[in-house]
């Protein structure tokens, strides 16, 4: 009985294993089935948002230099002792005012030495003029004189000659006739040389005509003299050329000025102008008249917009850039000559495009495509990407309209047809 006992206790034991063994695989394999549908229905969590219309522009920076509109170096051109320098770095100064004198006393000294010359060669063209013109006069009046006596000599002649011809006057009442004739005629010869000579109006040139045209040489000699001193004088004093601002002041009161030295500099910064060199491939972009934004780092948090004043024709020697300046407005001053600008220009602008962040642009075996979602699906289209910027990208493809909805942030395991839930949009 023992033996069947343990027989038949042996037997039990098997039974129950294999109902167990039976068991526990009929429950993995549910187990494993339950795992497989929950996995297949879970959907992937995305990011989404609409495809809209709208604009873009691409656009290219550069960097630049701001540099003032005007820029005088004032220099000393004659030499002197600095009396006065009225200005400072960073004053305000107008055109035509007084910035630096430079010592004119010798000049002016020297000035009135030479009005005084002048004054005296003045008057002795006055009295060379007056005496000549009288002279003239009386000249003009011997003159008169001398012709009425030789006409009348000559009248007499004629008349003594036909009467001696017909012997009615004896040879000496010809002869006297004769020498009369002759001695008026030297009288008028030398009235007219006389009056030749103190003439002030004859086409030919007179003694008194030289005289006076000497004296009036001098007269302009001595008149050039004054003009040049008080040219110099006038240079003592240097003088602001525009309105501006003075950005170096490189002498002091009691220093001395020689012809070259640099006294002051006045530059004009409203406006200021940024000087950008525009490489040759970005050059198609740019011309007169094409607007700009500008950042300065020097002044975070301010913004410029100007445009495009000047393009030079021209490539920098050495260099494959064509500088541009464009200029800005800067009434508070606060633009520098010497800033560092960045400087963005617009390359192309679209309209009534249709944009989606360059995010949902994707790479695939197919080549490049969005993900759209349909019906909680994630569906592969193919796209063509037109115009890009650092955010946007312009697409256009079969079943792209506004509005739809293109996924912009894609698990690993997102794949064409793969169930997603759209958590949040962007």
């Amino acid at each position: 009985m023992t033996i069947n006992n343990n027989a038949a206790s042996r037997s039990w034991v098997r039974l129950m294993l294999a109902a167990s063994l039976a068991a526990a695989i009929a429950g993995c394999a549910k187990h494993d089935a339950g795992a497989a549908n929950a996995g297949a229905a879970q959907p992937l969590p995305v990011t989404a948002t609409a495809v809209r219309v709208g604009t873009l522009s691409s656009t290219f920076a550069l960097s630049g230099t701001l540099v003032p509109a005007r820029q005088a170096n004032l220099a000393s051109v004659i030499s002197g002792t600095i009396q006065d320098v009225s200005v400072q770095i960073g004053d305000r100064v107008s055109a035509g005012q007084l910035l630096v004198q430079i010592d004119d006393s010798t000049l002016r000294a020297q000035l009135a030495q030479d009005v005084a010359t002048l004054a005296e060669a003045q008057a002795r063209l006055h009295q060379t003029t007056a005496t000549n013109r009288g002279t003239a006069l009386t000249t003009t009046g011997a003159l008169r004189s001398a012709q009425v006596a030789y006409d009348a000599a000559l009248a007499d002649n004629r008349r003594n000659e036909s009467l001696f011809r017909q012997g009615y006057i004896s040879q000496q009442a010809i002869d006297k006739s004769r020498s009369d004739l002759a001695a008026a005629q030297a009288g008028l010869q030398s009235a007219q040389v006389a009056a030749q000579n103190a003439s002030m109006t004859s086409g030919e040139t007179s003694a008194a005509q030289s005289d006076v045209a000497s004296m009036t040489a001098a007269v302009n000699v001595d008149r050039a003299a004054v003009q040049a001193v008080e040219t110099q004088i006038a240079q003592a004093a240097v003088r602001a050329p525009f309105d501006g601002i003075v950005t170096q002041r490189n002498v002091d009161p009691g220093s001395l000025a020689s012809p070259g030295t640099q006294l002051v500099q006045v530059s004009q910064l409203n406006p200021a102008y940024v000087n950008v060199g525009i490489p040759d491939g970005d050059l198609q972009y740019v011309r007169v008249g094409s607007e700009a934004d500008i950042t300065i780092d020097a002044l975070p948090g301010r913004s410029w917009r100007g445009s495009v004043n000047n393009l030079n024709a021209a490539a920098g020697e050495g260099t494959l850039t064509y500088l541009a300046r464009i200029s800005l407005p800067n009434q508070d001053l606060t633009l520098k000559a010497g800033m560092v600008a960045n400087v963005s220009f617009v390359a192309d602008h679209l309209s009534g495009i249709l944009i989606v962040p360059r995010g949902a642009i994707a790479s695939t075996d197919n080549g490049t495509a969005v993900y759209v979602v349909d019906n909680g699906k994630a569906k592969q289209r193919l796209v063509k990407v037109g115009l890009q910027t650092q955010s946007d990208s312009q697409i256009s493809g079969t079943g792209i309209t506004k509005g739809t909805i293109v996924i912009t942030q894609r698990p690993d395991a997102l794949q064409d047809g793969s169930p997603v839930k759209v958590v949040s949009s962007n």
